[in-house]
């Protein structure tokens, strides 16, 4: 409350020197003036003119100041107002998304087809995944788009074991996903990448009560380029099984979001499970601003 005190009180103390250097301009040029006109010699007059340009510099540098820091303080008042309502605007996508999760949870409750459930319970998952994105970016203080993975990826993971094994599994994660933080465009599709190939490996990769492991790794291996190894350790699938012949929706979306990250997707032969290697950009949206 004393800093917000102190900046009337400063700006007052600003506004006093200004009109007393002002003040003391003119009266030094007056008798500037006055001792020239009365015959002193041009000493006293060349003195107290350069006395007058030193008051009247100062008194146009102290107005300078004060107009650099009122607009100063009107970009940090409206930068202030941007970070609340951008933090606002994930916390209402965030509650959104967890309520059309709900509500697909509902659903699922209602479908008899075993089937059925398990296409809105896949859906559910890809609306979470989604909805964690806005949650961390809600919670954080600075001002930044920029999502760190690895905790992103560990409550991505807790969930779905959570949601497809229970409480109480045989599945451990092995994460590597270092320090990389990345931006909300990249992370949204690449959650949903992960989620779709963790979700599989749950369901298919191992099944029932089976011990398993999920690894996820990232490197960068560019400017702007990474390189993410995902997989399980479970019993696997063929070979001749890909995007073009299976029907299944979440092999689909691996290889398609892999596009859209403008990279591509590999299926990394193994003795045991099905790993996959991602290469994919980050997104960067360039934003002009308007004037």
């Amino acid at each position: 409350m004393a800093a917000i005190k102190g900046k009337p009180q400063n700006t007052f103390n600003k506004k006093t020197i200004l009109l007393l250097n002002a003040i003391a301009c003119v009266l030094s040029l007056v008798f500037g003036l006055f001792y020239w006109w009365q015959g002193f010699g041009a000493g006293i007059f060349v003195v107290l003119l350069l006395l007058s340009g030193i008051l009247l510099a100062n008194a146009l540098w102290i107005q300078k100041t004060m107009a650099n820091t009122s607009s100063l303080t009107t970009l940090e008042k409206k930068l202030k107002e941007k970070e609340v309502l951008l933090k606002e605007v994930h916390h209402r996508v965030k509650n959104n998304l967890q309520t059309v999760s709900s509500l697909l949870s509902l659903q699922s409750r209602t479908v008899a087809d075993e089937k059925i459930e398990s296409i809105i319970k896949g859906s559910q998952h890809r609306v979470v995944s989604m909805s964690m994105v806005h949650e961390m970016l809600y919670k954080r203080d600075d001002y930044s788009s920029k999502i760190e993975l690895q905790p992103y990826v560990e409550d991505l993971c807790e969930y779905l074991i959570r949601s497809v094994k229970g409480n109480n599994n045989n599945i451990t994660t092995q994460l590597n996903l270092g320090d990389y933080s990345l931006s909300i465009d990249t992370v949204i599709p690449l959650g949903l990448i992960i989620n779709e190939t963790i979700t599989n490996a749950l369901k298919y990769g191992i099944p029932g009560e089976c011990k398993g492991e999920v690894k996820i790794s990232l490197e960068k291996v560019g400017q702007n380029t990474y390189e993410m190894f995902l997989g399980d350790d479970g019993i696997g699938f063929p070979e001749e099984v890909s995007p073009q012949t299976t029907k299944s929706l979440g092999l689909k979306l691996i290889h398609n979001l892999s596009r859209q990250l403008r990279g591509n997707v590999e299926r990394v032969a193994t003795e045991r499970g099905t790993y996959y290697q991602v290469t994919f950009e980050e997104v960067i949206e360039e934003f002009n601003s308007v004037d």
